[in-house]
């Protein structure tokens, strides 16, 4: 009985795929295109009428022609489920049939239902056909390297600049020759001082947000040239880093006590104090020069700090990033949580002992290890 069951399964799949057929065969007589108006359809022929005959052998022999390549169809695959599948293979087999499988029933095996497409519209085959031509005869695409004198001026100087506050360019003497007006623009105008007007606010929204344990043993440590002070008149006058650095005529610009406040920096230096941080200022200047140092901070509005250290003789033939380790390293030891560290220089902040978070100002005119 099961045997029976699954040939009649399988015939059961043969009228299916002769009824998708039979649809196929409708829709070729549908229009091509949407919107074009229909010609009536002609009267269907009996099955008993012949098809008429062809006008001609020419129309014969392209009768027969295969169809272009762009009208072939594509099969219709229909997956029968496992257990039917196997029912198909029996009953085609011959296995509990009386009769042999006829073509109708081996096809079912596959089930691939051909189905005559309705033929694309001439322009479209056309527009398909010249995209396809058109694609072989693309160039690979050009990957364009413009040399380096093709890149302007300023915008390479701004790639410098950058590479330098990154710390990329460590250790360099001097801003190249063609950006020291770059730098002079940059520091001379509204890109500097906003610069050190969203750090200075950075500064502050983190040191409003420090877990103070109010002990009085929370610290802020504050570079002075560059941080504080600005030494711009002195660089004007030395083309804005161009020139290399001079020690003796810093040193005599320094005595002259005429360094201006950065004002954001002054600003975060008073927040901080009110805030209940301990202010250190640890900078690169000789201990000859800590009476014009602690003269010109007051007359620009810098008061009350805690702790106001410069290099002491022994300190001299130090790096400034061993220096202000070794110093820092010292605080902690006396008990001192460094919370915040400021500087111009990343010798200011790199090294050991850091604080819990730097704060890295620009500086394009000068390096210093």
């Amino acid at each position: 009985m099961a045997r029976r069951g699954s040939g009649g399964l399988v015939r059961l799949l043969v009228t299916l795929a002769m009824l998708l057929a039979a649809v196929a065969e409708e829709a070729t007589a549908a229009p091509a295109e949407i919107g074009v108006e229909h010609a009536p359809a002609a009267p269907a022929q009996s099955a008993s009428e012949e098809a008429p005959a062809l006008a001609s052998e020419t129309e014969a022999e392209q009768h027969n022609q295969p169809p272009p390549q762009h009208l072939l169809p594509r099969p219709l695959i229909i997956e029968l489920p496992s257990e039917a599948a196997a029912a198909a293979r029996a009953a085609a087999a011959g296995e509990g049939q009386d009769e042999a499988p006829t073509d109708a029933v081996a096809a079912t095996l596959e089930l691939e239902v051909q189905v005559d497409l309705v033929p694309a519209a001439p322009a479209q085959v056309a527009f398909e056909n010249a995209a396809a031509e058109q694609y072989q005869h693309l160039p690979r695409p050009l990957v364009f390297e413009p040399a380096v004198d093709d890149v302007p001026a300023d915008v390479r100087c701004a790639s410098w600049r950058l590479a330098a506050e990154a710390n990329n360019l460590a250790p360099w003497k001097a801003v190249p020759a063609g950006c020291a007006a770059h730098v002079r623009d940059y520091i001379a105008g509204a890109a500097y001082r906003s610069d050190l007007d969203l750090i200075a606010r950075e500064s502050t929204t983190y040191a409003r947000a420090a877990p103070l344990r109010g002990d009085g043993r929370d610290a802020w440590v504050f570079d002075i040239d560059e941080t504080l002070l600005s030494n711009l008149p002195y660089y004007a006058e030395h083309g804005y880093g161009l020139e290399l650095f001079d020690h003796q005529k810093f040193d005599r610009w320094v005595e002259r006590g005429e360094a201006l406040a950065i004002p954001s920096s002054l600003k975060l230096y008073n927040e901080v104090r009110e805030l209940g941080f301990k202010t250190f200022l640890l900078t690169g200047r000789s201990e000859g020069h800590l009476d014009i140092t602690a003269e010109n901070l007051k007359k620009q509005g810098f008061h009350d700090w805690d702790k106001l250290i410069l290099r002491e003789a022994c300190d001299r033939k130090k790096t400034a990033t061993v220096y202000k380790s070794e110093k820092r390293k010292a605080m902690e030891e006396e008990g001192y949580r460094i919370l915040g560290n400021s500087g111009d220089q990343w010798s200011d902040l790199l090294g050991w002992s850091m604080s819990a978070r730097s704060f890295k100002l620009p500086n394009p005119m000068y390096y210093i290890p």
